[in-house]
Formats: C-alpha cells, sequence, structure tokens
C-alpha cells in the first residue's frame, strides 16, 4: 500500500480553503464585482478582530442578493432602529395620521366664571411647541387657539385647576435600558404624552476668562419653573465645542451640569431634557392667560399631583390642537434623528394597538407587525424606538426585509424615504460622498453610538434598479472616523456592480 502524497498545490488549496473559512460567511458573487472586492478590502481590516458586523444588499428589482456577511447576526443597531419605529408607525397608522392634543374642562360654566378646572389632555404629539420643526408650531400659536375657544364658551375667569394630563402615556417617561449619562441632556429627553418643545430646554454658560476657570450660568430658555442645579462647568479650549453633560432624572427638576465650554465664546448654549413637559406646559399656558386677563385662581397640576381628576370622556371639549401629519414627523425623525419623536411614537402604537402607552407594548406591536409581514424576528430586541439603548438588536438582514416591504408600496416608500439623508446634500450623509458616484442617488439612517456605527437605506445601480442594504459595525478597534471612511468605501460600491 503506497503512502499517499499531498503535492504543492493540494497544499496551496488547502491553506485558501482554511482562510477562506476564518473570513465572515458571503453570498458567492462574481470576484470582479467592486462591492465584493470593497467588502473583502473591509474584512481584511485588522481593526474588525474583536468587532462584529453584519451586511446585506438585495437588489430589489431581481431580488438577488449581492452580498450578504453575518445577515442574521444580532447587532446593536444604534440610530437605525428609527427606521423600524418610523416605518412600523407609517405602515399601521398612514401619512397622514395626526396626533390630538385637546383642550378640555369639567364643571360648570357661570356668569363667565368656569367652576370646574381646566384639562390639557395629551394623546402624544411629538411636535406640540416645536418651531423646530416648523415656525407654525410655535406654541403660542396653540395657546392662541385655545384663547378663543375660551372667548367663544364665554370663559372669562377659571376658579379651578389648569390640569396637565399625560395619562394616555404610563409614568416612565425614559426606558430603563438607556443609560444614565443620557438622561438630562437633549438626546435622553424620552417621552410623554404632552411633550413640548421636544422636551428640550438651552442653558447658556458663560466661560471664565481663562482654561479651568468656572462658567457661570447665566438663564435658561425657556424658563423652567422651580428648576435647581449644581454647576461644575469650567471653561476648556478655545474651540473645543460643547463638552457639557447634564445629569438628571425625569421628573425631578434637579440637575448637576459638569464639562467644559470653549474658551472665548459669549453665552454658550447646552441643551438639555425638559425634567416634567406637561407640568412646564401647564404653567406657561396659566402665565398666557393670566397676561391675557383670563384670571385663573387655582394652581397648576399634572394627573400625578392630584388625588383625582375626572374621566376624559365626561370632560367638554373646547379646542382639538392637531400635530402635522405623521409623514412630515417621521421625516424629522429620521433626519435629525430625534430621539424624542421615536419614543413617542413606540410609546403611541402601544397605546393605540395595546391600550397601553408604554415602551414595552410598543415593542410588542413592532414585533408582531413585521412576524406578521412574514419577516424572522429572531434575534430582534426592541427596548426603544429611537436605538439610544445599548440593549436594542436587529439584523442587517431584517433591516433588508422592512426596506424592501417599504419599497412595494409607493406611498410608504415616498413618506420613509423623505427623511432619509441624501448622500453629499443632506443630514448626517451632507459631507459624505462629495465626490462619488453615489452622491445624490444612495440615501440612508445612519447610527453611531460609543462602539457602534450603522447604515441602512437605498441606492440604485447603473440600471437605475432599487438597491435597499444595511451595515452595523459593533466593537470596532479603531476610530469612529476611520471606520465611517471604510464603510462609506463599501456602499459606494453596491451600485457599481456590473
Amino acid at each position: 500500500m503506497h503512502k499517499p502524497t499531498i503535492t504543492f498545490s493540494v497544499i496551496i488549496t488547502l491553506m485558501l480553503l482554511g482562510l477562506w473559512l476564518l473570513l465572515p460567511s458571503t453570498t458567492h458573487t462574481p470576484r470582479s464585482s467592486s462591492l465584493q472586492r470593497s467588502i473583502e478590502n473591509f474584512a481584511s481590516d485588522t481593526s474588525l478582530a474583536s468587532a462584529s458586523w453584519g451586511f446585506e444588499a438585495r437588489n430589489l428589482q431581481t431580488g438577488q442578493t449581492l452580498a450578504s456577511v453575518n445577515p442574521n447576526l444580532a447587532l446593536i443597531p444604534a440610530s437605525t432602529q428609527k427606521v423600524v419605529t418610523t416605518l412600523t408607525a407609517l405602515a399601521l397608522l398612514g401619512e397622514d395620521f395626526r396626533f390630538a392634543t385637546r383642550l378640555q374642562y369639567d364643571g360648570k360654566i357661570e356668569n363667565g366664571i368656569l367652576k370646574g378646572n381646566l384639562y390639557i389632555h395629551g394623546m402624544g404629539d411629538p411636535a406640540l411647541g416645536a418651531t423646530q420643526l416648523h415656525d407654525s408650531l410655535a406654541i403660542e400659536r396653540t395657546f392662541e387657539a385655545w384663547l378663543a375657544a375660551l372667548h367663544h364658551a364665554g370663559i372669562r375667569s377659571v376658579e379651578g385647576h389648569i390640569i396637565a394630563d399625560g395619562s394616555a402615556f404610563d409614568a416612565h417617561m425614559v426606558p430603563p435600558k438607556w443609560m444614565w449619562e443620557d438622561l438630562g441632556n437633549y438626546y435622553g429627553a424620552g417621552a410623554h404624552a404632552l411633550t413640548v418643545y421636544e422636551n428640550m430646554y438651552t442653558v447658556f454658560f458663560q466661560p471664565g476668562n481663562r482654561e479651568g476657570a468656572p462658567a457661570t450660568v447665566l438663564r435658561t430658555e425657556p424658563v423652567i419653573e422651580g428648576m435647581e442645579w449644581v454647576n461644575e462647568v469650567t471653561t476648556g479650549p478655545r474651540g473645543s465645542g460643547d463638552r457639557v453633560y447634564i445629569y438628571g432624572a425625569p421628573g425631578y427638576n434637579q440637575r448637576w451640569f459638569t464639562g467644559t465650554v470653549p474658551l472665548g465664546s459669549n453665552a454658550f448654549p447646552v441643551r438639555g431634557s425638559i425634567p416634567d413637559p406637561g407640568l412646564h406646559l401647564a404653567s406657561q399656558f396659566r402665565s398666557f392667560l393670566m397676561a391675557r386677563q383670563i384670571t385663573c385662581t387655582g394652581k397648576v397640576h399634572t394627573h400625578r399631583t392630584l388625588e383625582s381628576i375626572s374621566d376624559p370622556s365626561v370632560r367638554i371639549l373646547l379646542h382639538t390642537w392637531q400635530s402635522p401629519p405623521l409623514a412630515t414627523i417621521a421625516a424629522r425623525t429620521n433626519m435629525q434623528s430625534v430621539n424624542t419623536y421615536a419614543e413617542n411614537l413606540i410609546k403611541y402604537l402601544g397605546l393605540h394597538y395595546k391600550n397601553e402607552g408604554s415602551f414595552a407594548r410598543g415593542a410588542e406591536v413592532i414585533t408582531e407587525f413585521w412576524q406578521q409581514k412574514g419577516m424572522p424576528v429572531r434575534g430582534m430586541r426592541i427596548h426603544d424606538g429611537s436605538g439610544l439603548s445599548p440593549f436594542n438588536n436587529l439584523t442587517a438582514a431584517q433591516l433588508v426585509f422592512m426596506l424592501g416591504q417599504a419599497a412595494s408600496n409607493p406611498a410608504l416608500y415616498e413618506a420613509l424615504t423623505s427623511g432619509l439623508p441624501v448622500a453629499g446634500r443632506s443630514g448626517s450623509l451632507e459631507r459624505l460622498f462629495t465626490n462619488s458616484p453615489a452622491r445624490g442617488i444612495l440615501m440612508a439612517k445612519s447610527g453611531f453610538l460609543g462602539n457602534v456605527r450603522a447604515y441602512t437605506g437605498y441606492t440604485k445601480n447603473r440600471k437605475g434598479e432599487l438597491i435597499a442594504f444595511a451595515f452595523i459595525v459593533n466593537n470596532y478597534a479603531g476610530t469612529s472616523a476611520v471606520l465611517r471612511d471604510r464603510m462609506v468605501r463599501v456602499m459606494e460600491s453596491i451600485g457599481e456592480g456590473e
């Protein structure tokens, strides 16, 4: 019996096979494919040794998967989660859906005096008072409409309280899986049935005259009644920007300011989260009425600060304020990556379909909706609507499935894509792809956390065929900027296939 001989060519073949097995699994694509070459270059980055990542690109016209790397690996999606939330809300509620905020009263009106309470009954409108969305949404416009309704009803004085009724949502403004360091900052504002100003205020700091000197608090806009703060902010290097963190929990007026503001700036603005948006709204409305000779002898309350309030169904309606259409709200959610909008949307889905305005019920609605659409939901974990929680998980395949579903419905596709940043032109992609063939064609929602960078959206190939893609990287060992540039090179090659 002869001893088997192993030729040099066989050894080389086995070595190459071993190396191939060590790489993330990919679908078979032609080796001449620009996309395939880009993925191979990306995968060869030694900084990916500690990373987990997934990618999928699918031609939605032909159904062909162009490339797929770890498509079913559950990863932290960061703000690409907003695509899931807004797309689900648009599909279920419709592009033209509007939130309602109602001015109501109980008791009776006698000789121009309301012997009862005024109620501001919120249903989760994220855009109330949001001039960031449009100037016409200034809260004074809402107050003027409510004042006109009071005049029409013959009310010149209110003997009862002004009550902010935010009972449509549960008491938890922020999800339990958010990080403590985020909660006091504007992006950690959470959701409230009576959201106002996107639940955000601005605190202005005056830096000292040298690095390390204390910075003083000048004012807040708007003024938050009863707010107390501990200010430990100091003066940082010139041009260093906003390095302030604000610590504080929802519902509590205590805030702790720490970090630095840049030397040489004047009235440097830093944004924080309003502790109790409903109470703030009611307080502002009371001041507005008093300044216009509508006397209010009662106090300002929320539905939680009184032992009991009348049921909304038995109150008398004075006025209904409606939000902009959902398509407009969803567009701002994705283009400017507004966390508060996404959190209000997920809670409203829970309220509307599960009769509970909570993050948990909203997450159930989203998961069940996509499962009914035929999407495998294994690995999908939803703890919020915005993606701020590092405990969320999605797969690249799930994101591409959702985008494919959206593309099959022209109205839904238009509503979603109207808010996706466009390569080289808008949002988070404005300064990317500037000299790329993908400029003006590729559109995607980006996501970013401390150890996460992600993109999901659409592009087109040379034939004009629509391609959906998702790209998520967790725990990359290099710098975020280097990772972003490497991901951009892969994304711009998606539409360059033969």
